[in-house]
């Protein structure tokens, strides 16, 4: 059984994270380009509430015992097993996921563009998703 305490932390975690990010949703992407304070601080906490969702999908996993994953990847996967993610759930985390990687390993150069895109976006992904998992487990 999920413990109600760590799932209400993470949310709240991930709802502050997105927070500091509605200030920068207003601004254009030039602008952003032009500012390497604004692109470390959207980027900072993109990744921060990416990964606190990465962090909420395996303990909810592991504490139903869905299973181990050895991935965030297999975390989402094992979700969607058991219908609590659709399809579309989980190619939005998949991309949120590779998305927090390039962020948080410098696999390949962060295209600015697509950091400005999941900026206006993919916010409301992260949210919508946080969401359903609080309505489920809480």
């Amino acid at each position: 059984m999920v413990n109600k305490n760590v799932l209400e932390r993470k949310i709240e975690f991930i709802d502050k994270h997105l927070a500091r990010l509605e200030q920068y949703r207003k601004v254009s992407l030039n602008a952003m380009l032009g500012d390497q304070a604004m692109q470390d601080i959207v980027e900072y906490n993109l990744f921060q509430a990416i990964n606190h969702l990465i962090a909420l999908i395996e303990h909810i996993v592991v504490d139903e015992g869905y299973g181990m994953p050895q991935s965030a990847y297999e975390g989402a996967a094992l979700l969607k097993a058991k219908n609590i993610f659709t399809a579309n759930d989980c190619d939005v985390l998949q991309k949120m996921i590779g998305f927090r990687n390039v962020i948080g390993h410098d696999y390949i150069h962060l295209d600015k563009k697509i950091v400005f895109k999941v900026l206006n976006k993919g916010i409301k992904d992260i949210r919508r998703i946080a969401m359903k998992l609080m309505k489920k487990f809480r």
